[in-house]
């Protein structure tokens, strides 16, 4: 159920956009029924369509003395696909030109659109793989990893995992057990970027209950029986808050966290409904 009272809709699973063109069909259809879009991108697919480096300051603004300080081309495209990634996500939702909008960073660096608040983005890029999170309800952290990246053995569970945690961990197969610990880690990582605290919040102080055998990938299945766990295993009451974890076809392990704090049943992200009218108003007098 809903904070609303009504039945909540099943968090959708992320959709692949190919560039610029999309297709966004899906991210505008999640927006509309969830009021929450996942979108996943290739670079190599991204990076073809990059501008020559002359022409990339304008694309950039404020973002451009980020990006001059990054040495090599693998970074610099990366960051520009991702700002870029961002910015077209967002226009969909508003239903406005990409140029249109600035970015914009709080205190630990979590990305913002600047002068939308009635939206909340998120990023996360690993390799070649670029995910970006937008919602109309509330907060949204989104992460991801390659499912072949190695956990176990490093005695990462001292470090990532509560006490809990490591004792449900201890009943899990050898074979199963670098995925478990990627579905934890993705899970932390995606709901600290939701708080905007990033490794600020340690990993030990908050953990993950996830179903026994669950399939990260599912999400209908996986989504509603995550819960939020303090760090001596007690739940969180907080229906607010919803997580899931997919798998991509490209490889990769998705977590998302979400916090539910809309003050409408009916989101809508446009640029031009979102805004104050006196606003628009006072704003469109001044070219005249």
């Amino acid at each position: 159920m809903s904070r609303h009272g009504g039945p909540r809709p099943p968090l959708p699973t992320p959709s692949r956009v190919a560039g610029p063109a999309g297709p966004w069909a899906r991210l505008l259809h999640d927006l509309d029924t969830a009021g929450v879009g996942l979108v996943y991108a290739s670079l190599a697919d991204w990076r073809s369509l990059l501008p020559p480096e002359e022409e990339r300051q304008p694309l950039l603004g404020r973002d451009w003395t980020r990006y001059s300080k990054l040495k090599g081309d693998q970074l610099r495209d990366r960051f520009l696909a991702t700002r870029l990634l961002i910015r077209h996500t967002a226009a969909v939702a508003l239903g406005t030109e990409p140029t249109s909008l600035e970015l914009s960073y709080g205190l630990n660096g979590r990305v913002r659109l600047r002068g939308y608040d009635q939206i909340d983005v998120s990023l996360s890029h690993t390799g070649d793989l670029l995910l970006c999170g937008i919602t109309s309800l509330g907060v949204i952290g989104v992460d991801t990893e390659p499912l072949t990246r190695r956990l176990s053995g490093r005695d990462v569970e001292t470090l990532m995992c509560t006490a809990p945690e490591r004792l449900r961990l201890a009943a899990v197969p050898a074979e199963e057990l670098n995925g478990a610990l990627l579905t934890l880690w993705t899970l932390k990582e995606a709901y600290s970027k939701a708080l905007g605290q990033g490794l600020r919040f340690p990993f030990t102080e908050f953990g993950f209950r996830t179903p026994a055998g669950a399939d990260p990938g599912a999400a209908e299945e996986a989504a509603e029986t995550v819960l939020l766990e303090r760090a001596n295993g007690t739940p969180v009451a907080d229906d607010t808050w919803r997580f899931a974890t997919f798998t991509l076809p490209t490889g990769h392990l998705a977590a998302l966290a979400l916090q539910d704090t809309r003050r409408s049943d009916q989101p809508d992200t446009r640029a031009g409904t979102a805004l104050n009218r006196q606003i628009l108003a006072a704003i469109g007098s001044w070219g005249r």
